[in-house]
């Protein structure tokens, strides 16, 4: 089978293009298929089993061409993917030149992978502005009800784009995965596809329970924007050190709220209390020195890689009750759930695992076993590939296969 894998940022940047490549490997390596991907970038590139076209990336073209399928690039599109001659194309995230991929796609079998909640809301955040999550995904009353990014005309210039789209991808995907059942029953409610969930690949286990990390040394790695609640993070912690001055928290990241972090960190008068540690490529020695993750997200998580990654170390997660965090963590057995809404409630959490370092133990090694029982690699490939035969010979989708 002649498989194209298709996806926006074709860079391994965050835990959607990570999965996309880490697919793309297994595929080749794992099955006797022909893989090919194609995507995007700063310049076009062209290798044995890759091609990338570029694009420009401010936020107004990116808009603009979720509208209207740019000309040359449909037609580039096309043309590579005339050229590879796929069986099957499988989708990932398609935020950038949108109109162009779903025209350039048309007449061949396709799935989609929804990596977040862009298919059901116009801003992906899915929160009402009391920053509670919104239960049912875009609907009229978002537009006084929804937490917004941008300003007003942007955010109707965002929904045109979201309805369009919407009515694209309801003519054109055969088959809708996502990678979690949260994200999987907001997607059943707005498409008449078939959806079902695979989540993405887990690391390999790693053994810890010879290295005692350092008690009361938390760490958060992502992106340190606003989304991912990274000052909600400080602030929280900032109390927690009132009562427990010898935490320590790492921020293993890059992000637009970077200098802010920083400056909030003196204001305080915490910054020997905080680490940047920068964006790091492989997290394990963190993972091994600090004894808890934090995942304070605002926004909803559809999945959450550094979740699984914690839990692949044996550390416990102190996560927000968004998306797909409740999910993964087990309140009170793998972790702690808190309310990002409720001041002082992450703080708490912090304190509770910092003074119950042989309770956060068990909850590392609970973790991983739990991990264990929800995700297994091998079965998620092959139902992917049952997934790909049955929509490349057009039969009855496959939701009753075995996850």
């Amino acid at each position: 089978m002649r498989i194209l894998l298709i996806t926006d940022h074709h860079k391994p940047t965050g835990g959607a293009e990570k999965y996309f490549f880490e697919l793309k490997e297994k595929l080749q390596i794992e099955t006797c298929h022909d893989v090919f991907s194609l995507g995007f970038d700063t310049t076009d590139k062209k290798g044995k089993d890759y091609q990338t076209l570029a694009i420009a990336s401010s936020n107004w073209s990116k808009l603009l061409w979720q509208l209207l399928p740019h000309p040359r690039i449909t037609w580039r599109l096309k043309k590579a993917i005339r050229q590879f001659n796929p069986d099957v194309i499988h989708l990932h995230n398609i935020k950038q030149q949108t109109a162009a991929l779903l025209r350039a796609v048309q007449g061949y079998p396709v799935i989609q992978t929804v990596h977040d909640y862009h298919p059901v809301c116009p801003t992906s955040h899915n929160i009402h502005k009391n920053f509670q999550p919104c239960e049912t995904g875009f609907q009229r009353a978002c537009f006084w009800q929804h937490q917004l990014k941008f300003n007003r005309l942007i955010y109707l210039a965002l929904t045109a784009s979201f309805l369009l789209n919407r009515r694209r991808l309801k003519k054109t995907i055969r088959q809708f995965i996502t990678v979690s059942p949260p994200l999987e029953r907001q997607v059943k409610a707005h498409y008449p596809q078939p959806v079902t969930y695979i989540p993405p690949f887990i690391q390999k286990d790693h053994d810890n329970r010879a290295i005692t990390p350092m008690t009361g040394h938390f760490l958060f790695a992502g992106v340190l924007d606003k989304h991912k609640g990274v000052i909600l993070l400080l602030d929280e912690f900032a109390l927690a050190l009132k009562k427990r001055p010898d935490l320590h928290l790492t921020l293993a990241g890059t992000g637009p709220e970077e200098t802010r972090l920083k400056r909030l960190s003196a204001t305080y008068g915490i910054q020997q209390q905080i680490t940047f540690a920068g964006w790091q490529t492989d997290l394990t020695l963190l993972y091994q020195t600090h004894f808890a993750a934090i995942v304070p997200s605002i926004w909803m998580e559809a999945f959450g890689l550094v979740l699984t990654e914690a839990m692949a170390h044996q550390r416990p997660v102190i996560g927000s009750n968004r998306g797909a965090i409740p999910w993964l963590v087990a309140d009170g057995q793998t972790g702690l759930i808190f309310d990002p809404v409720k001041k002082g409630d992450l703080a708490a959490k912090m304190l509770t695992l910092a003074n119950q370092p042989e309770l956060a133990r068990q909850w590392g090694l609970c973790g991983q076993l739990k991990l264990h029982r929800m995700i297994n690699n091998e079965k998620s490939l092959q139902h992917l590939l049952k997934l790909y035969e049955t929509t490349r010979l057009n039969t009855p989708d496959a939701l009753n296969l075995v996850t």
